[in-house]
């Protein structure tokens, strides 16, 4: 399943690291207001594309697992875990496009607590929780990817408007 989803991640980020030119263009050009129509453009961009992906993915996805080996029980668990590698897509898409937005505004400094809280003190727990403790097995562990990309993403999106208000009221 890390395969197809970094087929995903490539597309992202080349959109992405388009959004963070385009961002730290518009700061060089003085055109601050901008700055949200790139990042939402390329937030956009990246919802269409993930939609369009996520729909083969869907409809092969209990075929896919054979892909991959022959056994049954192989591809039972990834027709379940792809169901949960498309809802991480958005999260995932929403990320990456605020993260390199605000890579784009040359603050970068909260990057790494939000890095370290989503993913290790978010993700972490809940993978454990829900597939060891809870007994949900690999479902659980990936079901902690969509959650812990979510909050990374609301978080940057979050310091990226604090940014351009910042930059705004220059």
């Amino acid at each position: 399943m890390i395969t197809i989803s970094q087929l995903f991640f490539m597309v992202y980020y080349g959109i992405t690291a388009a959004v963070s030119v385009r961002v730290s263009f518009y700061i060089g050009q003085g055109e601050i207001r901008k700055l949200r129509q790139v990042a939402a453009a390329g937030f956009h961009i990246i919802i269409v594309i993930g939609c369009l992906v996520s729909i083969p993915v869907l409809l092969l996805r209990h075929d896919m697992g054979y892909w991959f080996a022959d056994n049954d029980e192989v591809a039972r668990m990834c027709s379940q875990v792809i169901l949960l590698m498309v809802v991480y897509q958005f999260g995932d898409g929403m990320q990456m496009t605020y993260a390199n937005a605000l890579r784009g505004t040359a603050y970068v400094k909260p990057m790494m607590f939000i890095a370290f809280f989503s993913y290790f003190v978010i993700s972490l727990p809940t993978s454990y929780f829900l597939g060891i403790h809870m007994n949900y097995g690999i479902v659980g562990i990936w079901t902690a990817f969509p959650v812990c990309l979510t909050v990374a993403a609301f978080l940057y999106f979050y310091f990226f408007q604090r940014k351009v208000r910042e930059l705004e009221n220059r």
